[in-house]
């Protein structure tokens, strides 16, 4: 039973402006969304659990199938999934659950074209004795540990001071484990906090 962590996955059918914008070396959003579940399922087993921390689906004002068709990829995915919601799921609650997260919510754990095990605003979860923050947008949240996050896709970069950024983009579209997240907690304590150079 093992943790992986990811975000900005964008699946759904109208999706293809992210492939465009983030340069998602795939013809289309079908192409791209095989690719991301045979991946998942390379990786994770049934008893494991993966954290997707935010914008697991897009939602577009008045493309519906949209976010319900990229929430329904969840159905394809063997392992447990907890979601912590991004901006494109708060979309979706504002558009089209009456601004309810609890809606939301039972909407993503008692549809039958969805298979998620919790839905979150944010989560702790403990790597190895560390102990991390999930939460969508990479926020200095002043707490006494490191925050795991996504939001900005490959443009604001691995790391920040306050944590690490664990969107597809950044990992050739593979999911982050808990010994990835550790190999950078150690990289960041033992080299990256000491470079000035790169923390000013």
């Amino acid at each position: 039973m093992s943790n992986w962590y990811t975000a900005d996955t964008h699946f759904g059918s109208d999706s293809k402006e992210v492939l465009v914008r983030d340069n998602r070396p795939f013809k289309d959003i079908n192409e791209y969304t095989k690719k991301q579940v045979r991946i998942w399922n390379e990786q994770a087993s049934s008893d494991d659990t993966i954290y997707v921390i935010g914008d697991f689906c897009n939602c577009f004002p008045k493309l519906e199938n949209d976010f319900r068709s990229g929430l329904a990829v969840s159905k394809q995915i063997n392992a447990h999934i907890i979601l912590i919601i991004g901006n494109n799921e708060q979309r979706a609650i504002d558009v089209y659950f009456d601004g309810s997260f609890e809606k939301f919510r039972e909407y993503c754990l008692n549809d039958p074209s969805c298979k998620f095990d919790d839905v979150k605003q944010n989560d702790y979860v403990d790597i190895k004795g560390e102990k991390f923050f999930l939460t969508h947008k990479p926020t200095d949240h002043a707490k006494d540990c490191q925050t795991l996050f996504g939001h900005t896709h490959r443009y604001g970069g691995l790391w920040k001071p306050f944590g690490f950024n664990v969107g597809v983009d950044l990992n050739h579209f593979r999911l982050f484990s808990d010994d990835d997240i550790m190999f950078m907690l150690g990289k960041k304590k033992k080299y990256w906090d000491e470079d000035m150079a790169i923390n000013s």
